[in-house]
């Protein structure tokens, strides 16, 4: 039986124990949201970077059309798109991104050695379990919260249980201690309309920075997003491999 784990956050990811896993990152309030919403609007493939100065270097090597996002710390940087999923909008030819984020790039470079890595966020959580569902090869499932800049982040860990929760749904699955708290944590929050989230670290953050929508936009689009971003070969695109299916 395949067992799932949930890590609280990018510093405690043991990089070389992932070798031969299944890992999920998950960053709800920003980056994990964004890169769902960039390959939804015709943005691919996806460069995640840890800081800006490795984003401006990536920039000089694309001669092709693409976008430059970022933040740290949540503040914005000169010359970067922020990112936030409210400002993604469709691209009228498929075109690269670039992202920099404070926390969600970073656990993504630290969760890259995982044999299978995909990204997540409530807007597309759904659909990731159901892709890691359909795996044949019994690897452990690693749940990788991207925290707050080195401290627990209850979006994420609320992200990690939508994933526990459908796997569950779908299957038998060994839990960990901290995958069954994550799934009850997110059975909360659902069952309050995750009210707790406006209230949230990151929510203040956003909201000291002036990005007030963010939170509400994301929980609007709970489970409609229907990409699954799979990191590959340095690059994260939509796994097409995904059987399309409806909101459980």
């Amino acid at each position: 039986m395949r067992k799932i784990h949930v890590i609280t956050q990018k510093e405690a990811v043991a990089e070389e124990k992932l070798k031969g896993c299944t890992a999920v990152v998950i960053d709800v309030l920003l980056a994990t949201s964004t890169i769902a919403f960039l390959l939804e609007n015709n943005f691919e493939p996806i460069y995640a970077v840890k800081d800006s100065t490795q984003a401006i270097e990536l920039s000089k090597q694309h001669s092709e059309p693409h976008i430059l996002l970022g933040e740290t710390k949540g503040e914005s940087i000169h010359g970067f798109q922020y990112p936030d999923p409210c400002l993604i909008k469709l691209s009228d030819a498929k075109q690269a991104a670039i992202i920099c984020s404070t926390n969600g790039t970073i656990a993504i470079e630290k969760a890259s050695k995982a044999n299978v890595l995909f990204i997540s966020s409530l807007v597309n959580g759904h659909v990731i379990a159901e892709r890691i569902n359909l795996q044949q090869d019994g690897s452990s499932i690693v749940l990788v919260c991207s925290g707050n800049d080195d401290r627990f982040s209850m979006e994420d860990f609320i992200g990690a249980g939508q994933i526990v929760e459908h796997l569950l749904r779908k299957g038998s699955y060994e839990l960990s201690d901290s995958s069954k708290l994550a799934r009850e944590a997110y059975l909360h929050a659902q069952e309050n309309s995750f009210k707790e989230l406006y209230e949230c670290e990151t929510a203040h953050l956003l909201k000291r920075f002036n990005f007030t929508d963010s939170v509400e936009f994301v929980l609007r689009h709970y489970e409609t997003v229907d990409v699954v971003p799979l990191f590959t070969d340095g690059k994260i695109v939509n796994d097409h491999q995904k059987v399309p299916t409806k909101r459980l």
